[in-house]
């Protein structure tokens, strides 16, 4: 397969295009050029003969990726995909810019461009490089998948954090899961932790440095692909303001169904309810039965986010050891 070809731009783009990744993607072409295209290429001809789904486009433009860069790619350049990928595949209506700004009540927006195609928007002022990331690609998101459903554009809070009070629409949830998708490939991260394998906050941490996304992002996805029964909870003042399971915590009942219905506090034993706490200790620190659940023990592993001042905690169900409990000091983007 061309160079041009595997990334998915035109070679006359690519040329042009004074990004500085010709010599990169040669060299990763060559290195990769026994691979087999076909499944890539099977793919583009479903998703584009009939409506799929937001993990299967995220599958396909991580195998145009894969194929052009290697695995060792991360973290993918959104802005420069989004534009060489758009004006190869779609050259009639391009991602013509994607530009920062002033965008009070929204975190970023698809609009049509003055000339022709598309821009993408961000706001500059949300304090992590890495949420302004996961906004571009669910943005990027929408492009792909909904752009005509919706002629003229969206405007969203492309948030990482679930708001219990906003409802999301699908195509907002779609484009959520296709921005954890393409900025977290499940078959690259279940090969960083393997789903049977127990983590911490430490290996968690260094996978969302691998990718550039939020450690609150990198824990919602592994949640996803884990076979491990672990828990996230995010809480602020002493109270759970949302939390997600894991599908094995589901099934023994380690999850919190109905917090949206009257406020759940943390219980007094949990790192969660330290919230004067400057750090905690990142190994974890075991809670017995009857604190976080009734029916189990956990070992919880707790970071305070300061920009947002809420307490993000991981519950992990599934251990062989007592969790130790050092003062271990680091720094995370949640």
């Amino acid at each position: 397969m061309p160079v041009a070809e595997a990334l998915g731009v035109t070679p006359e783009y690519l040329m042009s295009s004074g990004s500085g990744l010709l010599s990169t993607i040669q060299t990763h072409a060559r290195r990769n050029a026994t691979q087999d295209p076909g499944d890539g290429e099977a793919l583009e001809r479903r998703l584009m003969s009939e409506r799929r789904s937001p993990e299967e486009w995220a599958h396909f433009v991580n195998l145009v990726l894969d194929q052009a860069f290697g695995r060792e790619r991360h973290p993918v350049s959104v802005v420069e995909v989004a534009q060489m990928f758009s004006a190869s595949k779609y050259p009639s209506e391009p991602i013509m810019a994607v530009e920062g700004g002033e965008l009070p009540g929204f975190q970023g927006a698809l609009i049509r461009h003055p000339s022709r195609g598309w821009r993408i928007l961000y706001n500059r002022n949300v304090p992590s490089k890495r949420r302004i990331r996961f906004t571009l690609a669910h943005e990027f998101g929408h492009y792909l998948m909904h752009r005509a459903f919706r002629p003229e554009g969206f405007q969203c809070v492309a948030e990482e954090i679930p708001d219990p009070e906003q409802p999301i629409d699908r195509l907002e949830r779609e484009a959520d899961t296709f921005a954890s998708h393409f900025l977290i490939p499940p078959h690259d991260l279940m090969e960083q932790i393997p789903p049977t394998e127990w983590t911490d906050l430490n290996m968690l941490g260094c996978c969302a440095d691998r990718y550039g996304v939020s450690l609150l992002a990198l824990i919602r996805q592994w949640l996803r692909l884990t076979q491990q029964r672990a828990v996230l909870v995010v809480s602020r003042n002493g109270f759970i303001l949302w939390s997600e399971a894991s599908e094995t915590a589901k099934k023994c009942g380690a999850c919190f169904r109905e917090i949206w219905k009257e406020p759940v506090e943390t219980p007094a034993q949990s790192l969660a309810a330290r919230r004067h706490a400057t750090n905690y200790p990142k190994d974890g620190m075991l809670v017995p039965k009857g604190a976080w659940f009734q029916e189990h023990d956990v070992v919880e592993m707790a970071v305070y986010a300061d920009q947002y001042d809420f307490i993000i905690s991981l519950l992990m169900l599934d251990f062989d050891r007592q969790a130790t409990t050092p003062d271990i000091q680091g720094d995370f983007d949640c």
